[in-house]
């Protein structure tokens, strides 16, 4: 064994205790108290990292208009939210579908909407993206009544990811090959697949995102296309800092079920990033600014 792999074992171990501890601790305070101690370390650690700059450039290319104090404000918000997701993970884990539901409104669309899936009883493909506290979604749609499985991607240290995926407690498609078989499966099965939206992945098209165009997976809208299932837009915000949500659930995306082509599914695809665009534009400061989406 290399003394390479050697040291990527003793990382891996490294980073699973610290997870561990993490979880634990955070796990062990009131969901109120670990919020808020861990919005508070994300605030005071992540506007000092090299990642915010990155954040600031992100945020000033996509909204020009932005004054620089509201970009200040959106970038501390950002923060605050970031490190809340984090203090609120254990607890999301350990709540049961009903618990969590009493910190989620909908509203009357999103009730008509969810109504109408359930009635069409055909199945399809959820896309959201890295939005409010994105972990809390699959658990309130199963407990409404739709069969879903959220597809993502693993963690690279197999130890944190055997963690964190044993204590979801919500159904888990992992991407690759294995996991694309069980997408279809789903689909094929009347079910429904969460699917985040808005990473940069590295065999994508090119497709507008604000101000540039940005490496898209035009995946989503080939497989919508293909197998003729309802594209649902759905994302989930924070109302508060009370731990209360809002889940807004929006009438499927229109597309012609003709022959799919190339052009079909690049089109589908941008009318995916504009309905995140818009999302982004309500609440800035509630999206994953630090990731380095339009990277060519």
């Amino acid at each position: 064994m290399s003394i390479k792999i050697i040291l990527k074992k003793i990382r891996y171990l490294i980073e699973a205790m610290l997870a561990w501890l993490g979880l634990f601790f955070f796990g062990s305070l009131s969901l109120k108290n670990a919020s808020n101690l861990s919005s508070f370390l994300a605030k005071f650690i992540g506007t000092k990292i090299a990642v915010n700059k990155l954040a600031i450039s992100n945020i000033s290319k996509a909204l020009p208009d932005i004054e620089k104090n509201e970009l200040h404000q959106i970038i501390i918000n950002m923060w605050d939210n970031l490190g809340r997701i984090v203090g609120e993970f254990p607890h999301i884990c350990k709540m049961t579908n009903e618990e969590l539901n009493q910190y989620i409104e909908i509203d009357e669309e999103t009730k008509n909407n969810l109504d109408n899936l359930i009635k069409l009883d055909r199945g399809g493909i959820i896309f959201s993206a890295h939005f409010g506290n994105w972990e809390i979604g699959p658990k309130f749609l199963t407990n409404y009544g739709l069969k879903v499985r959220t597809l993502y991607r693993p963690l690279n240290n197999p130890l944190v990811e055997d963690m964190t995926a044993k204590i979801r407690g919500v159904p888990l498609i992992q991407k690759g090959a294995s996991g694309s078989r069980d997408l279809i499966n789903a689909l094929k099965q009347r079910e429904y697949v969460i699917i985040m939206a808005d990473q940069k992945i590295t065999d994508g098209e090119p497709v507008k995102f604000f101000h540039d165009d940005a490496i898209t997976s035009t995946s989503i809208a080939k497989m919508a296309i293909k197998y003729n299932v309802p594209l649902i837009p759905g994302y989930i915000f924070r109302v508060d800092k009370n731990f209360n949500f809002k889940l807004i659930i929006e009438k499927p995306l229109e597309y012609y079920n003709k022959k799919l082509d190339k052009q079909m599914a690049t089109n589908l695809t941008l009318k995916i990033n504009q309905t995140i665009e818009r999302w982004i534009k309500k609440s800035p400061e509630q999206w994953f600014w630090v990731h380095n989406r339009w990277k060519k």
